[in-house]
């Protein structure tokens, strides 16, 4: 078992790819949370219902998992970005386990900017030590290998500092 949990939800596959190279990169366990009641990417009111719930902070019921984050002492987690802040499964994660005072890493992954999306996740995880964040901004535009390649570099960084 690895000391470093990455943890993450995605819907499309932008943050599973995001998550994936971190872990490789950083040799971390992973945690993909699943939704109870699945939601299909390819439906017009996946993201009318998406956003809905993260501007009413709802915290949907996930698929039960048996990792336990606090056997790890660093977790890193990563969501989209819905309604400007992270998405209902992230939401869910966090109140579930109360992370404070371990350390965490956040990423978001946006089309926008994800600046307040990123504000938001840090003020839940406030009682947290944050020690790294990023924003992976504008994937449509860009390819999977610099999705890729982007994802690498942070890992690297990440390696480099904080293990």
């Amino acid at each position: 078992m690895s000391n470093i949990l990455i943890v993450y939800f995605s819907l499309t596959g932008n943050t599973k790819t995001i998550a994936e190279k971190i872990a490789t990169i950083c040799n971390a366990d992973i945690l993909e949370l699943k939704l109870k009641k699945e939601l299909k990417p390819d439906k017009g009111m996946t993201y009318f219902w998406g956003g809905f719930q993260a501007t009413m902070k709802r915290k949907p019921k996930l698929v039960e998992f048996d990792i336990n984050p606090f056997d790890y002492e660093l977790i890193i987690i990563g969501t989209p970005v819905w309604a400007w802040t992270f998405s209902p499964p992230i939401r869910s994660f966090i109140s579930k386990f109360k992370l404070n005072g371990k350390n965490v890493i956040l990423f978001v992954s946006c089309d926008g900017n994800g600046e307040k999306a990123m504000k938001r996740f840090k003020e839940a995880l406030k009682e947290t030590n944050i020690i790294s964040d990023s924003i992976f901004q504008n994937h449509k535009q860009e390819g999977i290998d610099e999705k890729k390649e982007k994802a690498i570099e942070w890992a690297k960084k990440i390696s480099e500092n904080y293990i």
